[in-house]
């Protein structure tokens, strides 16, 4: 009952109130209510244990860092989260126990920084765990060290004598630049295995509070309680990067991108008269987009989208706008034109642009173009006035 719905809160007590309080408390000594005071906070021992470790907890890789060829050694470039969930049984204990997961990497020796080497030479792959002290890495050693601890206090109920309940355990890989990004391979670079068949070993174990292994301390294995909780799980040189169903993706080879860049593109100023013909143009105005610190491999796109998302039959041609209060000049597009085939950009959706292929140069990627007026309009339909056109682009490292 809630304290304040007490008969009387907040005022004297009634004479019938005050008389049920030695009845209550003769019940209790009587043993009237000794079902629910049988009921309580007590300890628990595991009876034994199984691990579940499912798709749903393990969340896809996502890139942390671009690979440019200014990226430094040491630089995590791909990460992502995973849970493993202990499930086990208990029932009640006169003494407290604690279950225990350890794990260590058990094949090396592994660099001081707990990398471990990848089939991709230059890229290596750390396992660190994760709890509310931040990350740590999993060591390599001879022997498991604890990673994570749970005081096993569980209500239990011992009319019913048993239960089963879980604990989840969280970790994190990276994969990160060990060399600098010119001496990566050619190629596709997807890790898929841990070079020299390492493997790690994770454990779940009960032990006794008072014997329970300290984080990060040496786990020895063989004083954890009998006919307990005792799980071993082993991630081979496959398995621990194919968590989840598969390994993760390519590492894509980029090249720096500077967000929102504007390149302005001054096409000059005409007389209606400079267009004498259906599709007369302007003298060209030659310009380029050019992106740095490109890695060997990078092979970068690009596509371009029309900003001005007005309808159009021709997606080669970008449409007229002008600012607020100018006149708009009618009867005119601009067309853009790559100076190294000749053919006429297209501006569409960017889930169906036509995307064209960066000229690499040492470290920098280059496209070349020109843009110029083009005449669309019947000598009644041209009309001089502000003439701007704005196009988005977009960069695809395949």
């Amino acid at each position: 009952m809630n304290r304040n719905e007490l008969p009387g809160a907040g005022r004297a007590p009634s004479p019938r109130w005050l008389a049920a309080v030695p009845l209550l408390a003769l019940g209790v000594a009587l043993g009237v209510a000794s079902a629910d005071v049988r009921a309580a906070w007590v300890d628990a021992v595991t009876t034994g244990c199984l691990t579940r470790l499912s798709d749903d907890m393990v969340q896809p890789w996502t890139i942390v860092n671009p690979l440019t060829s200014s990226t430094p050694v040491g630089t995590p470039l791909m990460a992502r989260n995973f849970s493993l969930h202990t499930e086990f049984a208990y029932k009640p204990a006169t003494v407290p126990h604690t279950l225990v997961i350890a794990g260590h990497w058990s094949v090396g020796p592994i660099g001081s920084d707990s990398i471990a080497p990848t089939n991709i030479d230059g890229i290596g792959l750390k396992w660190m765990t994760v709890s509310g002290a931040g990350e740590t890495p999993l060591p390599f050693s001879s022997y498991p060290t604890a990673l994570a601890a749970d005081k096993l206090a569980l209500m239990i109920n011992d009319a019913v004598g048993s239960g089963s309940s879980g604990r989840l355990s969280g970790y994190r890989q990276y994969l990160v630049l060990t060399k600098p990004a010119n001496l990566l391979p050619p190629g596709a670079l997807q890790v898929t295995r841990i070079a020299d068949n390492r493997e790690v070993k994770l454990y779940a174990r009960d032990f006794l509070t008072a014997a329970a292994p300290a984080l990060g301390t040496i786990v020895d294995l063989s004083q954890a309680t009998s006919g307990t909780c005792s799980l071993e799980r082993v991630y081979d040189s496959t398995g621990i990067v194919n968590l989840g169903g598969g390994p993760p993706p390519p590492i894509p080879n980029k090249c720096d991108v500077v967000a929102n860049q504007i390149i302005p593109v001054n096409l000059g100023t005409f007389s209606v008269r400079d267009f004498p013909n259906a599709n007369s143009t302007s003298t060209p105005v030659p310009f380029a987009i050019t992106l740095n610190n490109c890695t060997a491999n990078a092979k970068p796109t690009i596509s371009f989208r029309d900003k001005s998302n007005k309808p159009t039959t021709d997606k080669t041609i970008l449409q007229l706008y002008a600012p607020g209060g100018q006149s708009l000049a009618e009867g005119f597009g601009i067309i853009m034109t790559n100076r190294s085939s000749g053919a006429r950009i297209a501006f569409d959706n960017p889930n169906v642009a036509t995307k064209y292929v960066m000229t690499r140069s040492g470290d920098t990627a280059t496209i070349q173009l020109q843009a110029q007026y083009l005449r669309t309009g019947t000598v009644a339909e041209m009309k001089a006035g502000y003439a701007g056109g704005s196009a988005e682009f977009t960069f695809t490292f395949p």
